[in-house]
């Protein structure tokens, strides 16, 4: 009698063991590939996060004018810089301002548009999350919105500072009795990212390296 061509039953059986040991191993490198890709993208926006506030708070600073703004009842007595202690043009009940002033710099190439190259910028932090409001008028009214640009969430601890001479001082100084308020020769932004990195921006101002 013949014995007709096959596979015996331990033979298929280590054939079936392989291939499940060659899916889960390709299954663990497929994870593994997805997971490192996922970190990469996740990196790459943080990245493109944290150039894009330090650009915009440099440049904001390189700008800024000390310009006093009115106030709720039509005055000349808004700061021209405020810190955390002023109040806000238009804040929700959460929302911490961080610094507020006027910046130049806004484009009007020959005077064709009927308005002026200033702007109200102010930066603040609402549940977690970093804002940019600016304001296309240098007095708004109180019941005005601005354009809000969201730029970071889930940070902790920010906080601005002003430098002046070689101090950091957490709010900027009054303007007195005789004359205007100083422009501090740089702010700083300072926070704790999601990942729980110190991020520092420091930007300096058009009085930096102009003291005596």
């Amino acid at each position: 009698m013949t014995r007709e061509a096959g596979f015996t039953l331990v033979e298929v059986l280590v054939a079936l063991s392989i291939f499940a040991l060659v899916g889960t191993l390709s299954t663990g490198l497929l994870v593994t590939a997805i997971d490192a890709r996922e970190r990469q993208e996740a990196a790459m926006d943080r990245l493109v996060e944290l150039q894009q506030i330090r650009a915009l708070w440099r440049d904001d600073a390189a700008h800024m004018v000390m310009r006093a703004h009115r106030s709720a009842d039509g005055g000349y007595d808004g700061r021209a810089l405020a810190g955390l202690a002023e109040a806000g043009l238009s804040f929700a009940p959460d929302s911490r301002q961080l610094a507020g002033f006027t910046r130049r710099g806004r484009a009007n190439p020959g005077e064709a548009a009927d308005r002026s190259s200033l702007v109200r910028v102010d930066w603040r932090v609402e549940g977690g999350s970093l804002l940019r409001d600016i304001w296309s008028v240098t007095d708004p009214a109180p019941s005005s919105a601005p354009q809000t640009m969201v730029l970071a969430s889930g940070l902790e601890d920010v906080s601005v500072s002003f430098r002046y001479g070689r101090n950091w001082l957490a709010e900027p100084v009054r303007a007195s009795n005789s004359g205007d308020a100083p422009v501090p020769e740089a702010i700083r932004l300072s926070y704790r990212d999601p990942i729980g990195r110190e991020i520092e921006h420091v930007a300096l101002t058009v009085t930096a390296g102009t003291a005596s």
